[in-house]
């Protein structure tokens, strides 16, 4: 019998399935709902550019397959934006294509998100399911709530972007793997699921380093108890991971076009553009981070500083239980190996690999931090199922000594869950749609995190919660400097019908009707620019965001 420090859950049946899918439609919904609230980022507004070659592309290759599938066609499609692979922007594309014929999505900016929303909505059922088979039903739904109540993902779940839909195949990918180790015949998922990774962002290049080490341990582990009881709980063969090994790279090959034509000279150069990535600026404690060494402490602050502190205290607990448990197992059974004494499967050391890794890698002096907390979203779900093993504990210590009915035992565990839940989905409502901009408790809120000198936003998105004032103060439209929002993202309000199309770009700041300053360390010489020009230094408006700064509005004189 497995003991209970290690895992004890169940496999996922008909009804968790179910549960699952109401996790994934409900947060799908609520997505598409808050979604207009949110104006494009820097970075969509590069992926729209792209999925939009890659809806042309695709229109061809339905209505003209020979031609599509010719280098000229391929290169002219493929070629915006070679630097990341094109699952996510097929998808955006086809959402594009699916609203100019049927126009089923309300926004345009909507059809291009969908995708990413979709993903968003796969992950929850994807952590339910992982927690429900490690730990139980309650701790899977627990760890799904969780993830889904930490506000920048929720914020980035809404955007046709890749880092939340890495987040969902990289999870995916673990899963299928550790499904693999107990059912070999399952390999080929955990195949497919890495080839959608390897197709989706590079952060996937991480999941066979992190499969094989948790495997030879497990491996090290069947080995002795076999030549102390002859006894056979897994197979050696690591069918999951040769899987990976296999299927991954030819699936990544195939789905991406690109890749057909000089594959080695464009798979290099996909490789040394990660590998060798350009430096953007991150404030930092006061500091503008332009170029390295970055300091190694940001990751774990900043995930300090943005995850919601129950969410956070619940994880960590888990993984120190998780810890603890299994450590005297271990130690039992490597004095005297015998059947049952430990899981075979390790799940605790695979978790907690998966979730110190992204976090470890973001922490070294050399890796560029100018995403934000984005570039380790993979460790969010490891988080929140550890988060929900502890939950799982603590109810079952809490409601042990009560003799109530069984219904009552799922309402009094409901209680605690939602009362656990309650702080982390204050937080992601008050954060909407400011989702960079939010700090919690620990940053001492935003107010804190201003003062102690923490970025304040990134990617210009923040413009849309101006339209209301541009609408008042330019009824007419005119010339707009937009700063850190670049075109294609501006333009995205007026195709949404925020803004009419008297509404004009210029970069030219003596040349503005009005000019904005996003409010980041960097972008202090345009506001001493936009003095210097105006004569003058009074904003004409200031957005703020509990008090703070996030965008001032100047107005030109001299227009």
């Amino acid at each position: 019998m497995i003991p209970s420090g290690e895992r004890f859950g169940r496999t996922p049946d008909g009804l968790d399935h179910v549960i699952g899918l109401v996790l994934c439609c409900a947060y799908i919904a609520l997505l598409v709902h808050t979604a207009d609230a949110i104006g494009m980022s820097r970075d969509e507004g590069m992926y729209v550019y792209a999925a939009e070659r890659y809806a042309r592309w695709l229109e061809q290759l339905w209505q003209a397959p020979s031609s599509a599938l010719t280098r000229e066609s391929i290169d002219a499609a493929f070629s915006v934006n070679h630097e990341h692979p094109p699952l996510m922007k097929l998808l955006f594309a086809l959402g594009h294509i699916m609203q100019r014929k049927y126009a089923i999505f309300g926004d345009d900016s909507l059809s291009f998100r969908f995708g990413g929303m979709l993903s968003a909505g796969l992950l929850l059922w994807l952590i339910y399911g992982f927690g429900t088979r490690l730990y139980g039903r309650a701790a899977g739904l627990f760890a799904a709530l969780a993830y889904a109540l930490l506000p920048r993902p929720f914020y980035h779940a809404h955007l046709d972007a890749f880092d939340v839909p890495i987040t969902c195949a990289s999870t995916a990918t673990l899963y299928a793997y550790y499904v693999s180790v107990e059912r070999p015949r399952r390999a080929p998922l955990a195949g497919l699921c890495f080839g959608l990774a390897l197709l989706t962002k590079h952060n996937s290049w991480l999941l066979p380093g992190l499969c094989g080490l948790h495997f030879a341990f497990c491996v090290m582990l069947e080995l002795r108890s076999r030549r102390a009881m002859a006894t056979r709980q897994i197979s050696i063969l690591p069918y999951g991971l040769l899987a990976m090994l296999l299927i991954g790279p030819a699936l990544f090959y195939a789905g991406w076009p690109w890749l057909w034509h000089d594959t080695f000279a464009r798979l290099r150069g996909y490789a040394e553009f990660h590998l060798h990535h350009a430096y953007y600026n991150m404030e930092y404690f006061g500091v503008n981070y332009f170029w390295p060494p970055f300091p190694s402490s940001y990751a774990w602050v900043m995930t300090l500083f943005t995850v919601p502190i129950t969410t956070l205290v619940l994880g960590v607990a888990g993984v120190i239980s998780a810890c603890v448990s299994v450590l005297p197992a271990l130690r039992s059974w490597l004095r005297s190996p015998g059947p049952g004494a430990y899981d075979p499967t390790q799940p605790t050391w695979l978790l907690l690999s998966a979730l110190l890794a992204p976090l470890a890698l973001i922490s070294l002096p050399s890796t560029p931090i100018f995403g934000g907390t984005k570039h380790w979203f993979p460790a969010y779900p490891m988080l929140a199922l550890f988060a929900g093993r502890a939950f799982a504990q603590l109810a079952a210590n809490v409601f042990r000594s009560q003799r109530a009915g069984l219904s009552a035992q799922v309402a009094l565990r409901c209680g605690l869950g939602a009362w656990l839940l309650a702080p982390s989905l204050v937080e992601t409502i008050h954060s909407h749609p400011f989702g960079l901009s939010h700090y919690g408790v620990a940053a001492g809120g935003v107010p804190g995190a201003a003062q102690k000198g923490m970025n304040r936003q990134f990617w210009g998105f923040t413009t849309r919660s101006l339209v209301p004032y541009l609408r008042e103060a330019m009824p007419n439209g005119g010339t707009l400097y937009i700063c850190d929002t670049i075109f294609t993202a501006f333009e995205m309000l007026i195709r949404d019908g925020h803004l009419p199309r008297s509404f004009r770009v210029t970069g030219d700041i003596a040349n503005a009707d009005y000019a904005l300053v996003h409010h980041e360390k960097h972008f202090a010489e345009i506001d001493h620019q936009i003095w210097t020009t105006y004569g003058n230094v009074q904003p004409a408006h200031v957005l703020l965001y509990d008090g703070v700064p996030i965008i001032s509005v100047y107005k030109n004189p001299r227009r």
